[in-house]
């Protein structure tokens, strides 16, 4: 990410020294008053709108992180809710089920979401929990309550997850987008032809300046797709609720 953006601020930089030698930018000094204006209105409205931008994909990235924490650990206690129930064949066969369902969710690493795709292969072994729990036999008044318990608790486990997949879909609406990359390129594009006096402040201006865009459009992009990229989640939440349900029970 760094270096991309340092690459970018480079050619910017000889496009900018360029663009001045060639159509003698700096002759248009005369004009800095009134692209002092420019630059002041049409920076404050940009820096808004960029921070709303930026608002909005890490608070989908938060939501989306924690959406899988919830369902890592809704596994975990929907395992343990089995462990009240007076049947160890029932125990057993839940815990199977869990195991191969986030064994997948290991596997595959979030990759289908991260192609904006569900993985139906991971729906069809969630719904196996709910044909166990369906087929289940109750002996007593006890397994009763605890049968109530553990149907309650499949469905909001089954909310979670519809959330998560929901939430790990939604993706920076294109207008948005648009309005980013469009913003983007003419404030970029408007310090290339300021009229700086000294060629060597035109081009570090420049330079922080599409530095700093180009880090803010990489953090966007990454952000807004939360299984791609460098700052990507991981299914360690549910590594570690295998784990648990492993070595704990």
């Amino acid at each position: 990410m760094i270096l991309r953006s340092a690459f970018f601020s480079l050619a910017s930089i000889i496009v900018a020294l360029s663009v001045r030698y060639f159509f003698k930018v700096d002759s248009l000094i005369i004009d800095v008053g009134g692209l002092s204006a420019y630059v002041t209105v049409f920076g404050t409205l940009y820096g808004i709108m960029t921070a709303f931008v930026v608002f909005e994909v890490w608070n989908q990235y938060n939501n989306t992180s924690k959406l899988i924490d919830q369902e890592a650990q809704g596994l975990e206690r929907l395992f343990r809710l089995t462990l009240y129930f007076r049947d160890a064949d029932f125990t057993q066969q839940m815990k199977q089920a869990i195991k191969n369902y986030i064994h997948l969710i290991i596997a595959e690493k979030f990759q289908t979401l991260g192609s904006n795709k569900r993985n139906q292969e991971n729906g069809i072994v969630f719904r196996k929990l709910s044909a166990i729990i369906r087929d289940v036999k109750l002996n007593d008044d006890h397994d009763k309550i605890i049968f109530h318990h553990i149907i309650d608790h499949y469905g909001k486990l089954s909310e979670t997850r519809t959330e998560r997949i929901s939430q790990s879909l939604a993706r920076l609406p294109r207008p948005l987008s648009a309005f980013l990359y469009t913003t983007s390129t003419f404030a970029l594009l408007t310090f290339v032809v300021m009229p700086f006096s000294s060629p060597f402040y035109h081009a570090f201006t420049i330079g922080v300046m599409t530095f700093m865009l180009a880090m803010v459009i990489q953090l966007v992009r990454d952000l807004d797709n939360p299984f791609v990229g460098h700052f990507n989640i991981t299914p360690e939440a549910f590594q570690r609720a295998s784990q648990h349900i492993e070595e704990d029970y």
